[in-house]
């Protein structure tokens, strides 16, 4: 969580437009998801940005599909967290650490590493 100046969600509809991130469900007044991609060539990226007391939390992470699973002989996990570090889903961790740093950087928050 980090403190927030203002209202962040120009800047997240800005962003999400640039990286493709497309709003899904939950859309409440203080929580929004977002998804990139659908699975079929890499991984879907979800993040999702919740607003409580002035502060701001991110969450960032790969929805793993049961298929992808089995078919690894599930070495993936359901989820995976997008920060730094392992083997598994590089690609699509690396891609969307760094579209979600990109948001991080314009909001004046602590980077993913």
């Amino acid at each position: 969580m980090f403190p927030l100046a203002g209202d962040p969600w120009p800047t997240i509809g800005a962003w999400a437009q640039r990286h493709k991130f497309y709003p899904r469900e939950p859309q409440t007044g203080d929580t929004k998801l977002f998804q990139k991609g659908t699975g079929l060539l890499t991984a879907p990226m979800r993040a999702q940005f919740t607003i409580a007391g002035g502060q701001m939390q991110v969450q960032a992470w790969l929805p793993i599909s049961l298929f992808v699973r089995v078919t690894t002989f599930f070495i993936l996990p359901a989820e995976m967290p997008i920060n730094s570090g392992g083997f598994r889903a590089s690609l699509p961790r690396s891609i969307a650490r760094k579209a979600i740093n990109e948001l991080l950087g314009e909001l004046r928050a602590p980077l993913i590493s």
